[in-house]
């Protein structure tokens, strides 16, 4: 099993909520604010990271084919989802994806990704 998942939930019209999961740590970084918009021509989701955790970017755009990529990115690390899906399986649609895909950008000097 990968070490890292993101789950984003559409909460309201237009606005997610993502959550990162480090199954390793069993810590959790949260993106409670998430918008829905157009960049350069295509629909986006982006959003930050919480106040607790500040720093971190999530950006999710449409591959194609009922898939979804999903970056997170802070000035240290980046982290790619390449290929997301949609969970229809519980009450609340969610998109979930998988990875063990983390760049180091520049060294942090906490030596940690979350």
């Amino acid at each position: 099993m990968p070490r890292y998942q993101i789950t984003l939930t559409n909460h309201s019209a237009g606005r997610y909520r993502g959550v990162l999961a480090d199954l390793e740590s069993r810590s959790q970084m949260d993106f409670p604010d998430c918008n829905k918009h157009r960049h350069e021509g295509r629909q986006v989701i982006t959003g930050h990271s919480s106040p607790d955790l500040p720093g971190w970017f999530l950006e999710m755009s449409f591959v194609g084919d009922g898939v979804f990529n999903i970056t997170l990115s802070d000035p240290h690390f980046r982290i790619e989802f390449p290929e997301c899906e949609l969970d229809e399986t519980d009450n609340e649609p969610r998109i979930v994806g998988w990875t063990d895909d983390v760049r180091v950008l520049r060294e942090s000097p906490k030596g940690r990704v979350a």
